[in-house]
Formats: C-alpha cells, structure tokens, sequence
C-alpha cells in the first residue's frame, strides 16, 4: 500500500519528488518520529505541484507599497525551510537580497525614481535551492510615462553612436580590451598571477609557455588569482587566460602576460634574500597603530576582515591547522579529505544555489561519508581548535580599542564556513568584544568577493563606512567597487615568507614562519637586527635542542644537566624556561681548562692547542711569554739547552724543538698544573653534587670538552657518578678524529654528526671556507669571557672580555628567549609541536649563512680574542671581518 501510494504521488511526478525527497533529507529525524506530518507535506506537494501546474514558476505578489517600503509575498510552499528573495535594477544581473522563513517580507530603502525587479528561490532542507520564481516589477516613478521616454532615448543614442554594433557591444569591447593579467615574483621559485574578474565567468583555465614553446595547461580554477609555484631562475613564461560563462565556449582574455624569474643568485636550495635595509621588521613601513587608528576617524562604521587581520594563526599556510585536528581525530591524510570535502561542498552549493558559501557542518557532512566520524563532533573539534591556536594581532587589538573608545560603530566581514555565533564567540576569547555586528558570507550566501557584503553592510549602516582587510581583490577592490573607502593591511605570512628559511618539514616549518612573520610583520613592534637574530635563527635551533635534551634525560633518568660556557649559558636560560623543575647546573669550561685537566692523559691537545696552533696563528707569541701566560714558567730554565731565546718568536720553523722541550720534560709539564687540577676537581665535584647521573652538554664540535668531563668524573675522580656526553652537533677536524666514539654512540648529537644527518655535516664543513662553527657559535655567544682556569690565589681566571659585544648578545638572547616562549604558547595544548628535528633547527642557521649580508653588516665589527688567553705582550682583538677577509669570503657573494 506505502509502495503503491508513493509511486502514484511521488515518482509519477518529478516536481513533487524533488521537493519532498529534498524535505526528507532536510527532516530525518522528525520522518521517524512523526510520519503523519510528511503525509500530510506530501498531499500538499501533490496538489500544488498537480499535473495542471507542473512546469509553472512559482509566484511572487506585491501586497503593499508604501514610500520607500514594499510588503511582498512569495507562494506558500508546503514544508519549505526558508525563502531567499533576489533584486536586481536592470532586470539582468540579480543580487541576494534575504533570506527569510516566512513567505511574506517587507524590502525597503527604495529609492525614488527607480525600477526594481524580484524574484526568489525556496528551499525545503536549508541546503539546496529551487530553481527561480517569476519576476515581480515594483516601481518607485512617479511618472512612468517619463520615465520610459527617457529609457527610450537613451537607447537610441546608444544606437545612432554605435554605427553597425550597439552601445552595449561596444562598451563591452573597451571593458574586454581593458582586461589584463598581472603578474609578479614573489620568491625564488614562486610567480603570483592575477587578473579583473570577468562578470558571470564560470571559472577560468590558465596556460603557460616557457622560453616560446608550446602552451601547456596549469590550471582550472573560479578564483582571479593563482600562484605559479614552480618557475625557475633566469627562464622567460608567457601566460594566457581563457573563461567561459557556460561550460562550454571559452574565450582568451585579449592580453598575455610574459615574465621573467630573475637569474638564480642564490645556487643552492636553502637560500634567498635577506632584508638588506636594516632590521626585517622595520620594512613592511606600517604606521603606527595610533597613526592608523587616526586615519579611520573621520569614519561612522569601521569594517575589519577577520583572518590574517584581526586574528592570526600559527601557520604560513592556514590550512596546516588541519593536521593537528587529524592528529586529534587520529585520522591519516586528513587535510586532503578536509580541504576536498570543503571544495566538493562549494562546487555542490553552488550548483544548488547558486553561491559557493557553505558552513562548516556542511564540509563535515561530507567528512563523515569519507571517514565515518560523526559530522557534528567533527566540526566542534575544528572549532576548538581554532580556538586553542588563534591569537588576537596585538596590532589590530589596539587599533580595535581606540576605535571603540571613541564611539564607533565597529562591524566584522568574513567570507567563511564559521556561523555568525562561532565566529563572535572566537572574536569575543580573542579580546574583540564589542562589535556591532559579525557578518559571515555563509550565513548570508554572499560574499565579500562577490561583493553581496558589502551591499548588506552599505543597506544596513549609514553614513562614511571604510574597510580593513589582507586581500587586495576581495578586501580592497570589492569594497571599492562597491563605493566604499578601504584600507589595504598586507598578510604577513605574504610579506614575511619571501625571507624564511625552505627545506623545513611541512608542519614545523609552517609553524616556524607563521610565528616569525607574526612577530616581525604585524607592525606592532620594530626590532633590533640582533633581536631578529635571535627570534629568527637562534629561537628555533636552542628551542628544538632543549627539547631534544629533555627526551634523553627523561628517558636514561638523569637527575642532573651540566651545561658548559660559553654557549651553555643560553641554553641553560632556555632549558629552564622550558622545564624549570629539572636540576641544572653552568660550568665555566674551555679548551684550555680542557689541556690542563688531562696533561696527564693524553699529551696530544695541549701539544696541538699551546704549541701548533700558536706557531702558526696570525699573531705570533713570545716563547717566554706563552710558557708564563699558560702556566708552566719554571721550563724557562731549560730554553738555553734547547739554544732558544725566551725572546724569539714561536714559528713553525722552532716549534719542533719547542714540542721536544716540553716531551722531555712532561712530568715537570704535569706537575705545574697540579694546582688547576685540584681546584678544577673541587669545582666540578661541587657542581655535580650527589647526582648518580648527569648530562655533559656543548655546542660541539671535537667534543673533547664533553669528554673530558666524563672522564674526569667517571675515571679520574672515582665519583659514583655516569656522564652522558651531548652535543648540539660534531663537526671533526678529519674523518678519523672521533669516528669511534660516534659509533659507539659515547657522544651523542642533535643535528649532524660524520653519521648522523651527514648531508648537513658536509654541507657545513665545506661552505664558506669552513667558517660555519664561527658563525654558528655567534648566534649562542654569552656576556662573559673564556674561562681560562685559576690564579695563584684559586680565583677563577679569564681571558680579555669582548666587553663591544655583550650588548648585541644580550639582545640576541633575548629575540631567542621570545621565540621559544611565543612558540610555547602557541602550541602549548599540542606538546608533540616541540619536537624540532636538527634538520629543522639547522635550516634557518643555513639560510642565513649562505647570504653573507647580515653576517657582514651587523657581525662584520664584533670582536674575538683570538690570541689564545692573552699569551702576548700585548692582547690582540679580532673582529669578523678581519676573519672573513682572510679566509677569501668578505668580498664575495652577499
């Protein structure tokens, strides 16, 4: 009986199937528990849409008119949802007016001595629309007679003007010929294309030439802007458009677009531009944001875009936030099956409706099918999470206050899939909370790009309105075609990206350069080159380290972190700002204290450091000098014997005799730092405490200093104590140096080892002259000198401070200090965030060092003792310059 009454009213007429299937679909749950209520839909169905009446439009009546008002009622239809009523002047191009869930409405603000044309769309699940009504005329002339009579002329002297074509051909012509594509270089490997919107154009296919051959297909897409992410130096690409306003027929846009990438100045892969005219964050030029706020005063509404202007995320890419809901959905590939479901509802939407506006439980309706999950849950969990990493620009918060303190009225525009309330409620935990009103384009299927927004904004806001966005052709071009002022504010993921670091892993790289173009780019604030040093370069690399550091000691139950000068000194900051309960320790250590410690271990780095290196440094010692100065003066006696002066000059042509001296003589060589050893034993026994385990850690490179300490402590002190030796990364003076303790893993290393990630140790062992380890260990320089051991009185001693560069330190410190806490509280709910590889934490230090720029304008006159603890008469400062100039890369690439 069901079967045969659903095939006679139903499947018999396709009109009332569309309509109450669609309303089914739209009403699940009621369908079970109240069937009578469908009947009762369905028989209404069947007699209005009776065989009679089948193919006719549905109706729309003018009840009253009245002034600037109107009362129009469009047809009942039995079970609808809601009524979206269009109006258009021309009769031609129609714009969404409202959407209502009464069949009757009221239009207003018409104006005098016009016509307006309506009509609707109706829709029985809120989702999907029916096709258009019939066309209502209301008419606001007084004198229609007129009015026509003006129509009328003006079309024929569009006529007569026009020769053998009309007015309109030819007006369509001049807007076609004036149709251009645009294009710039954005960065080395990237080209952005955009072009003027062609009214009506379904979507666009964009094609491409390279060096003159033949054309080949990019892309197919209903935006007017794309980004050709795949050019290479030093090649010429010709561009060209086609659109089609019915699927079917495309037309070319009547310019090309010919650029060329610029040739390659940086060869390598993980290179590009610096900032070459001070401090990155004083080159985007914003005013500042009471300046700002200042221009927007003589303005009665304020309107702000919401995404990567009043708020930002902690991405360079915003759609990375979804691999960490696919990490709580615990749901591989999420992102694509994201991103694809929100696309097939647009294009679904827009077949429907007419619009490409969807909301956010749509896009998960479609998730479910392809996953399973529940839609509802889902897009809960998209929300808070966007709730958990959003941040308010402080920028954009400031000019926000002022705005509202002064009284004016304050509206947010947005095109996205979050509702008016979730968007408020996001807006309101951010620190905005006194808007007027937040406009979304799904709530109201419009947008700002369409321009529909804007309308509503202008129809429900009197008086001078201007409108602040990130995106020059939805923020900016829109608002001015729509005859609104507008205040163009550059994303900074567009302004920063251009000067970050490649070659990172998706996720942290996006968090890395989303947080850096935050900071540097917002405008809020301007730094100092040597604070951009250290949020930009250093942050990241110390972060990741510590963090790195924290997972040994959890997991091998350290009870304590030894943490060795010079550059121990930051990392212990940073450690504890990160994990303040863990017991750590900073040890004044060196090379030097290093050769006193073990004369009687191992002979060879006294010999290397005392005798080889000082023969053939730049600046030459006196031998007596340097056998006072290092400690073991009383061998003095025996220079006569060996027919040297204490006078002369250590040279590579005396330093054989000068090691010969000192084998001869090695138990008097030991005996002289009896005392340096027993005071340096106190000290390190002092430090280590009652710890059964400890953590030895250096930045590197020979690890000698790591190793040192761990013998000390196991074999020379006897202490029930195990020493773990870690380093930040090894870097060896030959393939044979200590190839076996890194593979008895007696030394372990965070970025590059001989073993470990040896790309990266080549890489770095091999570019500018094998100068990186200087570099590398500016970016971690402490305020206080090189420990050098004790005096005669059991002080510690020092080498001569660099006192010209602890300021500069103290700033790089701090931009250091600022990035680990701004990352920390950006991903603090989501701790796997700080797990940075050292590939990761070494790729902005390698960005850097392949352009020299910085490196020479800002480090070019930091100063070094070089002449090792002062063992000439007079000390000898070094600056990087003099080092670079003497190792060929000075005047080289920048």
């Amino acid at each position: 009986m069901k079967d045969w009454f659903y095939e006679k009213f139903v499947r018999k007429n396709p009109r009332v199937q569309k309509a109450y299937e669609t309303y089914v679909q739209g009403h699940l749950e009621e369908h079970q528990r109240s069937r009578l209520k469908h009947w009762l839909v369905l028989l209404a169905l069947s007699w209005k849409y009776r065989r009679s009446q089948i193919k006719r439009l549905h109706t729309l009546t003018l009840v009253r008119q009245k002034g600037s008002s109107a009362k129009l009622r469009m047809e009942w239809i039995p079970g609808a949802c809601c009524y979206n009523l269009y109006v258009s002047q021309d009769g031609l191009q129609y714009k969404f007016y409202e959407k209502t869930r009464k069949s009757v409405c009221t239009v207003g603000n018409l104006n005098s001595d016009k016509m307006y044309f309506f009509k609707f769309k109706v829709s029985m699940d809120g989702k999907r629309y029916s096709d258009f009504s019939e066309v209502l005329t209301v008419s606001t002339v007084k004198n229609q007679e007129l009015f026509f009579m003006k129509k009328l002329a003006q079309s024929e002297s569009a006529g007569m003007t026009s020769g053998a074509s009309s007015a309109q051909d030819t007006e369509r012509k001049k807007r076609e010929g004036k149709r251009l594509l645009y294009g710039r270089i954005l960065e080395e490997g990237q080209a952005e294309i955009s072009w003027e919107p062609v009214p009506k154009a379904l979507h666009y296919n964009l094609y491409r030439s390279e060096e003159g051959g033949k054309y080949k297909f990019l892309i197919q897409t209903e935006e007017s802007s794309y980004t050709d992410k795949n050019i290479k130096s030093g090649t010429a690409y010709i561009y060209l458009l086609k659109y089609t306003l019915n699927g079917k027929k495309y037309q070319e846009f009547p310019h090309i677009l010919k650029l060329t990438a610029p040739g390659e100045k940086f060869l390598k892969k993980n290179s590009g531009r610096l900032y070459e005219k001070g401090a990155e964050s004083q080159g985007s030029n914003r005013i500042s944001v009471m300046n700002f706020a200042k221009g927007l005063m003589s303005y009665d509404v304020v309107s702000f875009d919401v995404f990567d202007t009043l708020l930002f995320r902690p991405f360079s890419t915003p759609s990375d936030l979804f691999m960490l809901v696919g990490e709580r959905l615990d749901i591989m590939d999420f992102t694509q099956i994201r991103l694809q479901a929100e696309e097939e509802a647009r294009q679904k939407n827009r077949l429907l409706r007419g619009n490409r506006e969807v909301t956010l439980l749509e896009i998960y309706q479609l998730v479910a099918q392809e996953t399973g999950i529940d839609p509802q849950k889902g897009a809960d969990l998209e929300f808070s999470v966007e709730c958990e990493l959003c941040w308010a620009n402080p920028y954009m918060l400031e000019v926000f206050h002022i705005l509202a303190a002064q009284g004016k009225t304050l509206v947010a525009l947005s095109d996205m899939y979050l509702s008016k309330e979730l968007l408020t409620r996001l807006l309101s935990l951010k620190g905005y909370e006194d808007f007027d009103q937040v406009m979304v384009s799904c709530d109201y299927n419009c947008s700002k790009r369409d321009g529909g927004l804007f309308e509503l904004l202008k129809e429900q806001y009197s008086g001078r309105i201007v409108h602040i966005g990130d995106n020059r052709i939805s923020d900016i071009e829109k608002a001015k075609e729509k005859g609104l002022d507008a205040r163009f504010y550059q994303n900074v993921n567009e302004a920063g990206n251009v000067f970050r670091a490649r070659d990172m892993s998706r996720l942290a790289g996006s968090a890395y350069r989303g947080i850096v173009n935050a900071r540097l780019h917002s405008g809020y604030q301007q730094y100092s080159p040597y604070y951009e040093v250290g949020f930009v370069y250093t942050g990241i690399y110390v972060m990741g380290f510590c963090q790195w550091i924290y997972r040994y000691v959890q997991e091998h139950k350290i009870e304590k972190i030894l943490f060795l000068a010079r550059e121990g000194d930051l990392y212990q900051k940073i450690f504890h700002t990160m994990y303040p309960d863990i017991p750590t320790e900073y040890i004044l250590w060196s090379r030097i204290g290093v050769v006193k410690t073990i004369v009687e271990k191992n002979r060879h780095p006294y010999l290397l450091q005392i005798v080889h290196h000082k023969a053939n440094t730049l600046y030459k010692s006196k031998i007596g000098t340097l056998f006072e100065r290092t400690g073991i003066g009383e061998l003095k006696k025996y220079l006569p014997d060996y027919r040297i002066k204490a006078e002369e000059f250590l040279m590579p042509e005396n330093e054989k005799i000068v090691r010969q001296l000192l084998i001869e003589h090695w138990e008097e060589v030991c005996g002289c730092y009896s005392r340096d050893q027993e005071l340096i034993r106190q000290y390190l026994t002092r430090k280590t405490g009652d710890a059964k385990s400890v953590a030895v850690v250096d930045v590197g490179w020979s690890g000698n200093n790591v190793l040192q300490v761990k013998y000390l402590l196991e074999q020379v002190y006897g202490l029930n104590c195990q020493a773990h030796c870690l380093l930040a990364a090894a870097r060896n003076v030959n393939d044979t140096y200590m190839a076996a303790m890194i593979q008895k893993e007696e030394v372990k290393t965070y970025i590059f080892s001989n073993m470990q990630n040896k790309g990266l140790h080549d890489a770095h062992q091999e570019e500018n002259h094998r100068l990186n380890s200087f570099f590398f260990e500016i970016l971690t320089q402490s305020c206080t000198p090189t420990f050098l051991g004790f005096d005669k009185q059991g002080r510690f001693l020092y080498d001569i401070p660099e006192v010209e560069n602890y300021e500069k330190n103290r700033e790089i410190h701090q931009g250091a200090l600022d990035f680990v806490k701004e990352y920390q509280s950006r991903f603090r709910n989501f701790p796997y965030m700080m797990d940075i590889s050292g590939h990761d934490a070494y790729m902005p230090f390698q960005y850097f060092s392949r352009n020299l720029l910085w490196m020479k304008k800002y480090f070019g006159g930091y100063i070094f003792g070089r002449d090792l603890f002062a063992t000439q008469e007079k000390a000898v400062m070094e600056s990087v310059e003099e080092v670079m100039k003497k190792a060929g890369i000075w005047e080289g690439r920048s």
